[in-house]
């Protein structure tokens, strides 16, 4: 069967979306282990892999805007571009912070923690699922596990909350721990806003499909749960 040059242009960029994020989700991993074992060696290979994300982020934008102003693409197709140049700023952001995570771990490498990690792992491990299930949403259309996504923000969300109360307490009551508290008060945070941009991710499965823009925006929020996600 004949498959057009722009066809295969397509496709390419869908695959090294795929790829990205796949590569992204490795990285994570990879950050959260390098903090849970203080390994610096592994927090290294993240840093140094930030480059290339970066590289591929711009290439992979290029190639979506060029197909966008000389093939008027079929607007579904359309879509897929624009969710495209989306998604590879999200994973771009997540690899950020996960090279903020591995900087971290070199700066806590020197001390074992004041207390086993218990909650961040949790946490880890919750946000590390839910980036995995958004790329399969996109890769596989599916809009029922895009939503599924969406909704395990809530509890990431309220895991957030409690890690981040407990931690503020640790410091007020014993000041020798002010530092490591500090830092993974801050590794908690850099979870929850990839947490975030997995749901921004997700959310582009549904526009793929129907065109609908801001498809979680006019869900019952009934946590509390802020509407907006960067």
């Amino acid at each position: 069967m004949f498959v057009s040059s722009y066809d295969r242009s397509l496709e390419d960029i869908i695959r090294r979306v795929n790829h990205l994020a796949d590569d992204v989700y490795q990285m994570l991993g990879q950050a959260l282990n390098s903090l849970y074992q203080q390994d610096k060696e592994a927090a290294q290979w993240v840093l140094d892999h930030d480059d290339y994300v970066d590289d591929e982020t711009n290439a992979i934008e290029e190639d979506s805007l060029q197909l966008i102003s000389l093939q008027q693409p079929r607007q579904k197709d359309l879509r897929i571009l624009a969710a495209s140049l989306r998604i590879v700023r999200d994973l771009e952001r997540i690899a950020d912070y996960s090279c903020d995570i591995a900087e971290v771990t070199e700066i806590l490498a020197h001390s074992p923690y004041f207390k086993p990690l218990i909650d961040i792992p949790r946490l880890g491990t919750m946000t590390l699922t839910m980036l995995k299930l958004a790329a399969q949403a996109v890769n596989n259309h599916d809009i029922a596990l895009a939503h599924d996504v969406y909704h395990q923000d809530d509890a990431v969300d309220a895991l957030y909350i409690h890690l981040h109360d407990e931690l503020m307490e640790a410091m007020r009551q014993h000041r020798e721990v002010v530092e490591q508290a500090s830092y993974l008060s801050l590794v908690a945070r850099y979870l929850e806003r990839i947490a975030d941009h997995a749901v921004n991710i997700a959310e582009m499965t549904v526009f793929v499909e129907n065109g609908d823009r801001r498809p979680f925006r006019r869900s019952p929020f009934p946590s509390g749960h802020s509407e907006e996600h960067d």
